[in-house]
């Protein structure tokens, strides 16, 4: 039996696999419905992030294809067969992950076969190659990792990156993946695999993305802007993402080519920016930071933050940016209220008067951020990020300051959360 490193030149699926497949706008094919599953306890467990659904999520969308479920399971065989039977039944295109290994744990194998109602059989080339890996590093192969080039009847093997080779099987006209646990194996699988094989499937179809990056606005509000729009959604689809401080409206299209899913975006994402005017203010997946980057470089102008209640968030997020050293000249954390005055030099009357929580600190923490500087920008953040109140004022107050060019403005958004929500 060969072994998969690239789509194979194997005859074409039905496309999509399936009669009732939604037609894009696009000449090339459907929408490709997919399912992730993650096979491994330590997932429900809590003892190690699902990245690899992420991951596997976003190299998806790239090339249009459609996931509809993520799905977590434990080791236990009877659980792990249901749900690939589940998968298969729903979506047109399975990708599991994990549970590749030699240990009796290791069930995806197993699994797999019984789903599909075809016994497991040894592949000697594989079991080969598996050999051949240990011998190049200079280790003798446990007995018990010749389980691993056990193959369900008529799949292939996708070649291994590490000592765990995938699979690669067929369900009627649903295909199914089996790629390692292992971020850095899976992300080989994928590129070599099972994205052109899925491509070949999608017959080409090409997803592009665009962002709009909404500041000052709440999800809520800019839903209630733009409800009308994403009601009758199809092609561009819209999605929203909440983050701390601002909202992405997600923009997704797809088409041929390109610039013809771009062209589909474009008016949608005009109309969009034009009802939220100065609120929207980026796209293309920057940040906040990135943004005020952007707008500063463009500008030629430099920015510099005093922080109390971030803490150093603030110039960590600023150094995130490509370029930061063009526009972001430091940060000082002046955390204790004696170093507000003896590092920033706020004025001691004032912060006996009002306090190192205040509008008025925050205001002189920005005026003395660009002044030890030199920036044409100083920004500012104290606050209450709790357990407990301070000074009379509830844990999630905030005052974040601003200086540009000899104007000072200060304003008091209202933190939720927990200690690390309200610092961000």
């Amino acid at each position: 039996m060969s072994i998969s490193s690239e789509a194979s030149e194997r005859p074409r699926a039905k496309r999509c696999g399936r009669e009732d497949a939604e037609v894009g706008s696009f000449s090339g094919g459907c929408h490709l419905r997919a399912e992730i599953v993650g096979v491994g306890t330590e997932l429900l467990l809590g003892q190690i992030a699902n990245t690899n659904a992420q991951s596997i999520s976003q190299m998806l969308a790239t090339i249009g294809v459609d996931v509809h479920h993520h799905v977590a399971v434990g080791d236990n065989l009877d659980r792990v067969v249901d749900t690939i039977k589940t998968a298969l039944d729903r979506s047109d295109a399975v990708i599991v992950t994990g549970g590749l290994g030699p240990t009796p744990d290791d069930l995806t194998r197993e699994a797999v076969a019984a789903a599909l109602g075809v016994p497991l059989v040894r592949d000697e080339t594989l079991a080969g190659i598996i050999r051949g890996i240990f011998e190049s590093l200079g280790r003798v192969m446990p007995e018990e990792n010749l389980k691993q080039a056990d193959l369900p009847e008529g799949a292939e093997p996708i070649a291994p990156e590490g000592t765990a080779p995938g699979i690669v099987a067929r369900a009627g006209d649903k295909i199914l993946f089996c790629v390692p646990g292992v971020p850095w194996e899976m992300q080989a699988m994928m590129d070599k695999t099972v994205l052109p094989e899925l491509r070949r499937m999608t017959g080409d179809a090409t997803l592009a993305t665009r962002e709009i990056i909404v500041i000052g606005l709440g999800e809520s509000h800019t839903h209630k802007t733009i409800a009308d729009i994403v009601a009758v959604q199809t092609n561009p689809t819209i999605a929203y993402l909440a983050s701390s401080g601002f909202v992405k409206v997600r923009l997704t299209a797809k088409a041929d080519t390109e610039d013809d899913a771009l062209a589909l975006i474009q008016p949608v994402e005009s109309e969009i920016r034009s009802r939220l005017g100065v609120n929207a203010i980026a796209g293309e997946g920057g940040t906040v930071a990135q943004v005020l980057g952007w707008l500063l470089k463009g500008r030629g102008e430099t920015v510099a933050a005093a922080e109390s209640l971030t803490g150093g968030l603030i110039g960590a997020e600023l150094t995130k940016a490509e370029g930061a050293s063009d526009f972001f000249l430091g940060s000082i954390v002046a955390y204790a209220t004696e170093s507000k005055a003896t590092i920033m030099g706020v004025d001691r009357e004032l912060l006996e008067e009002h306090g190192p929580v205040s509008e008025e600190t925050a205001g002189q923490l920005a005026e003395r951020a660009a002044e030890r500087f030199g920036a044409d920008l100083g920004i500012s953040a104290t606050g209450v990020a709790g357990p407990a109140a301070q000074d009379g004022h509830p844990v999630g107050t905030i005052f974040v300051g601003a200086h540009y060019k000899g104007r000072t403005e200060v304003r008091n958004p209202r933190g939720y959360g927990t200690r690390d929500h309200i610092r961000g």
